[in-house]
C-alpha cells in the first residue's frame, strides 16, 4: 500500500496545523527583554546577574535563570531577525507534539480526535520565549524514561536549567515517572535513583549555583502573588479551554477504571504516561499556562487507556485511497502553510506583535526627562526598543520587591498615582490611553508629548 494514505493526509494536516499557530504565535512581551539580555551578554561576554535595566531596581541583584535561552534568542535574531526566532520557537513546539503523537497508541484517526481537541488550549501560551524549551524537554524526558535512556536525562537536565525555570516542573514530573519505571523493573531502582540525583547536581550548575534551589522557589511565590493571567486557575466559562476540561475529566475516569490494568507488568509504557499527567492535573487546575503541558500527556494516556472499540466506527475505514489526491492536498497544504506564514512575516502583520510600541511614541519619549513610569505589561518593549530609558517596571520581576509591583497593579486600578510618582521622583510616563492613571495625569496638567488612539507620553 502505498504511503500516501488517508491517514498520512490526516496528520499531515495536524502537524501543519502546529507549525501556522505556532509560526504565528504573538511576539510576547518578556521576548523583548530577553532579546535584550541576550544583546548586551553576546556583547559583554558574561552572564547577566545584575539590573541594568530599571531606575527603581538598578543594581540589584537579578537570578537570570534564562541566560541561554537569552543568548541563544538573540543570536538567531542577528542571524535572521524575528522571522527565524519565531521558526526556531514554533521548531520546538512541533518537536514537542511529535513526542507527544509518538507516545500516543492506537489507529491514526483515533489519535487525531483525541489531540486535534488539545491543540486548542494547549495553544494559547505558544509565543516564542524560553517557554518553549519546557515544552519540548519535558515529553523528551519523559520519552526517554519510557525508553530507558536515562543517563541520557542528565546532560538534559543541564541545558534545561539554564534555559527555563520550568526545569523544577521537570525534575518533579521526572522523579515520578523514574519512580514508576521502578516499579516495574525493579532492577533498575539504582540507575533511577543515580540518574534522579545527577539531574540534581546538574540543575545546581548554572550561574546561580546552589541559590538556584533558593531563587527559583522565590520567584515562583512572586509571581503567584501578582493577578497574571497565565498564573491565574482556568475559567469553566472560557470556551478555547472546553477542551481542558472534557480530557481532564475523561482521564481522571478512564485512570479510575483501569487502575488495575496499569498495575500489571504490561502497563509500565502505558503508567508513563498516567503519572505525568497527574502529576500534572492539579498544577493546571492551578494556573492556565500548565494546562498545555497537561494535555501533552493526557492526551496520550487516554489513548491508551480507552477500550479498543471506542470510536471504532468513527475510525473504521473501508474506503479505498487515492494515493495521487492524498500527496497532492498535502503538497497543496504544506505550501498554503508557507505562503501563509511568509506573507504574514514579510508583511510584519499586526498580529505578530513585530513593532509594539509606535516610533514617533518613541521619539517623544527620548525627549522626556527621568524618571520614566511605565506598566508591568509595557516594561519589556520599552527595554528593547528605547534602549537608552530605564524603566520603572517590567515582567522580568525578579529583581523587583514584591511591594514595586503590587503598589503598580494598585495604582494602575485607582488612578492614584501621587504617592508612588513622589516616592520614585516620577516626570515622564508612557502608557496606554485607557490607564486611569493617564488620565489623572492629562487632568493634572502634564503635558502631551505624543498621544495617538492607543499610547500617550506625558511629562510633567
Amino acid at each position: 500500500m502505498s504511503r500516501w494514505t488517508f491517514e498520512t493526509f490526516a496528520t499531515a494536516l495536524f502537524f501543519l496545523t502546529i507549525v501556522t499557530a505556532a509560526a504565528l504565535s504573538p511576539m510576547a512581551s518578556d521576548t523583548w527583554w530577553q532579546l535584550r539580555a541576550g544583546a548586551d551578554m553576546w556583547a559583554s561576554g558574561h552572564v547577566l546577574l545584575t539590573d541594568t535595566y530599571s531606575h527603581t531596581a538598578f543594581g540589584a541583584f537579578w537570578p537570570n535563570h534564562e541566560w541561554l535561552s537569552q543568548v541563544v534568542f538573540y543570536s538567531l535574531y542577528r542571524l535572521g531577525g524575528l522571522g527565524l526566532l519565531s521558526l526556531f520557537a514554533a521548531a520546538l513546539i512541533v518537536s514537542a507534539w511529535s513526542i507527544t503523537w509518538s507516545l500516543a497508541a492506537g489507529p491514526v484517526l483515533r489519535r487525531l480526535l483525541i489531540l486535534l481537541p488539545a491543540l486548542v488550549p494547549a495553544s494559547e501560551h505558544w509565543a516564542p520565549r524560553p517557554h518553549a524549551f519546557s515544552l519540548l524537554f519535558l515529553p523528551l524526558a519523559v520519552l526517554l524514561i519510557v525508553r530507558r535512556r536515562y543517563y541520557l536525562l542528565i546532560p538534559l537536565f543541564w541545558i534545561w536549567a539554564n534555559c527555563h525555570g520550568g526545569v523544577l516542573l521537570g525534575l518533579i514530573v521526572s522523579a515520578s515517572a523514574l519512580a514508576a519505571a521502578s516499579f516495574y523493573d525493579r532492577e533498575t531502582l539504582a540507575s533511577a535513583g543515580l540518574t534522579l540525583a545527577g539531574c540534581i547536581a546538574a540543575v545546581t550548575l548554572t550561574p546561580l549555583g546552589a541559590a538556584f534551589w533558593i531563587e527559583i522557589p522565590r520567584s515562583l511565590a512572586r509571581i503567584r502573588q501578582y493577578p497574571l493571567d497565565e498564573w491565574l486557575a482556568p475559567r469553566l466559562a472560557e470556551v478555547p479551554l472546553a477542551p481542558f476540561w472534557v480530557l481532564a475529566a475523561v482521564f481522571s475516569g478512564l485512570l479510575f477504571l483501569n487502575w488495575r490494568r496499569l498495575c500489571e507488568p504490561s502497563g509500565r509504557r502505558l503508567a508513563l504516561l498516567c503519572v505525568p499527567a497527574l502529576v500534572l492535573l492539579p498544577l493546571a487546575l492551578a494556573a492556565v499556562r500548565n494546562v498545555g503541558l497537561f494535555l501533552m500527556f493526557a492526551a496520550p494516556a487516554i489513548c491508551g487507556l480507552l477500550p479498543e472499540h471506542v470510536l471504532a466506527g468513527l475510525t473504521r475505514r473501508n474506503r479505498q485511497d487515492h494515493p495521487r489526491l492524498n500527496f497532492a492536498l498535502i503538497a497543496a497544504a504544506t505550501i498554503a502553510a508557507a505562503v501563509a506564514i511568509g506573507y504574514a512575516y514579510r508583511l510584519r502583520i499586526d498580529h505578530l506583535k513585530w513593532s509594539p510600541l509606535p516610533e514617533a511614541s518613541l521619539q517623544a519619549l527620548r525627549a522626556c526627562p527621568d524618571n520614566l513610569y511605565n506598566r508591568y505589561d509595557e516594561g519589556g518593549y520599552l527595554i528593547w526598543f528605547e534602549p537608552g530609558r530605564r524603566v520603572y517596571l517590567d515582567g522580568r520581576q525578579d529583581p523587583y520587591e514584591p511591594g514595586l509591583v503590587l503598589d503598580q497593579i494598585r495604582t494602575e486600578a485607582s488612578g492614584d498615582y501621587a504617592s508612588t510618582f513622589a516616592a520614585h521622583n516620577i516626570r515622564c510616563a508612557y502608557l496606554p490611553v485607557t490607564s486611569p492613571v493617564a488620565a489623572r495625569l492629562s487632568s493634572s496638567g502634564w503635558s502631551a508629548l505624543y498621544r495617538d488612539s492607543a499610547w500617550v507620553v506625558l511629562a510633567q
